[in-house]
């Protein structure tokens, strides 16, 4: 989720100069099809918006790697993380209208909003919702929209159940729940949900034909590139596309779909600050607002905007935001002061993505000899090798012949997590079934024994490695509850205590 915003911290070497002046697009266009075969990227569009103009575009790679055709600049992609800043532009039409203020409270619109703390519940304003300073740690909640039946407001009212582990408005979190929360601010304000306001007062009025809000909608769309995943994250397993997740409960955090056609008239009116043919679409004062730091980070970024992070390259501002989501990575960037817009849209998990939009960064605002696919490659081959090692840790600690304390009958039965809600064990023909019930299509599948009490766990997602389950006993040795151990970047399994009933 990655579904997922990436939040990888990856340092890019950036060469510092002038840029050319004419940048030479064939060379770059050898250069990114030859990055598609050193990253085995599935599909991949990329865009470059100059001046207000989609000045260069191109598909690589296809749609579904079981199929021919093609990927081109049309090829509708999930943008996944990129929507936050739909959502950050949507509130602040609702701010330019005047029927809510950056420094309101949540709560004077949304009077049933609350956190684990009553003095952030009251203090809360309408911006912090969108630049990731509410006092969670980063994918906090994550769990209760992946894969789940849960409507926003139960989401919320669920995750107002986790204690915060930073102080208020003191350290960065990357909170999608926060941009779930802000998605039901803008209902609660006009009237609409986040999918019709959205649709209504962004994607129409850009004339951006070919974005949806909802996956049901690209039924009657063709040229859509599909998600590819790895069975489990397995390196070793052949990348295979899967259906699209609806995720309804992540809109405003997630929820878009497009193009490179489309997104470049996105990022012109950003590049442009704010303007469209030459008239405000945000007020000056409000693009103002989104685009200035109200969070300080390390690293190579800044800090955080409103639905942007910040970033520098050669002496300019850059406003920018990826996506993640199983089976889609994805990038873009804004210049405003050279009114210049990247955008990378790729259907596979590498990171490709990155190394191609800071290549043409470098050739726009620096010398044109930055190397980033070489500069990545090396660093993503240690990753890999520290991964490996972490599953061949986990086979080697598996201890040989031992069995279930218990029959398998004595773990079947109702468990539930104060916060995610129910499970439930259940054994069948001779072996046990776990079933997360708020995503029981997804997070469901056979207990296998590993060893001693701990059993592994074969899901049905196709994204998630598989996870291992550890029940635990009270003095008499009944089963009390399990913990589980799935590792994921995204999604805080480890956080889940299964109490049975």
């Amino acid at each position: 989720m990655s579904l997922r915003p990436l939040l990888s911290c990856l340092a890019f070497v950036f060469a510092h100069g002038v840029s050319a002046q004419q940048p030479d697009l064939n060379a770059l266009d050898a250069y990114i099809a030859d990055a598609v075969v050193k990253f085995d990227q599935p599909g991949l569009a990329v865009g470059i918006v100059k001046d207000g103009q989609l000045v260069w575009s191109k598909g690589y790679g296809k749609l579904d790697l079981a199929k021919a055709d093609p990927v081109t600049p049309n090829s509708i992609f999930f943008i996944a993380s990129m929507s936050k800043a739909f959502t950050a532009c949507a509130v602040g039409l609702l701010v330019d209208e005047g029927k809510l203020g950056w420094n309101d409270p949540v709560v004077k619109h949304m009077p049933w909003f609350k956190t684990p703390d009553p003095y952030v519940t009251e203090h809360m304003m309408v911006k912090d919702l969108l630049c990731h300073r509410s006092g969670w740690i980063t994918f906090d909640g994550d769990l209760l929209w992946y894969g789940t039946d849960y409507d926003q407001r139960s989401i919320l009212g669920r995750h107002a159940n986790e204690p915060f582990t930073h102080a208020f408005r003191d350290e960065f979190g990357y909170s999608n729940l926060m941009y779930i929360a802000a998605a039901q601010l803008i209902e609660a304000v006009s009237g609409k949900t986040w999918d019709a306001f959205v649709t209504d007062r962004i994607l129409k009025p850009l004339g951006m034909t070919r974005t949806t809000v909802e996956t049901s909608d690209l039924a009657g769309f063709t040229d859509v590139a599909l998600p590819h995943v790895r069975k489990g994250q397995d390196p070793a397993a052949p990348q295979k596309s899967m259906p699209y997740q609806a995720l309804k409960g992540a809109d405003g955090a997630t929820g878009i779909n497009s193009c490179i056609t489309d997104l470049a008239k996105w990022d012109a009116m950003w590049a442009n600050e704010g303007k469209v043919d030459g008239k405000p679409f945000l007020s000056p004062t409000t693009y103002g607002i989104i685009t200035s730091n109200h969070l300080a980070m390390g690293g190579r970024r800044d800090g955080a905007a409103l639905g942007w992070f910040l970033e520098e390259n050669n002496g300019n501002t850059v406003i920018t935001h990826s996506g993640g989501m199983p089976g889609f990575i994805l990038n873009h960037a804004v210049v405003p002061d050279k009114d210049l817009a990247v955008i990378c849209l790729g259907n596979g998990e590498s990171y490709s993505v990155f190394a191609i939009t800071n290549k043409i960064l470098d050739l726009y605002l620096g010398e044109g000899k930055a190397d980033p696919v070489a500069d990545m490659l090396p660093r993503l081959k240690k990753r890999d090798e520290r991964e490996a090692k972490r599953r061949a840790d986990r086979l080697a600690a598996r201890v040989p012949k031992t069995k279930p304390s218990l029959a398998l009958s004595s773990y079947a039965g109702t468990y539930t997590d104060k916060i995610y809600g129910s499970a439930t064990i259940i054994e069948v023909n001779g072996s046990l079934q776990l079933t997360f019930q708020p995503a029981k299509d997804l997070l469901t599948g056979t207990l296998g024994h590993w060893h001693f009490d701990t059993f592994q766990w074969q899901h049905a997602d196709p994204f998630l490695e598989p996870g291992y389950i550890t029940f635990q006993f009270d003095g008499n040795h009944q089963v009390i509850g399990f913990k589980v151990e799935l590792h994921s970047p995204d999604f805080h399994f480890y956080k889940l205590d299964f109490r049975k009933q």
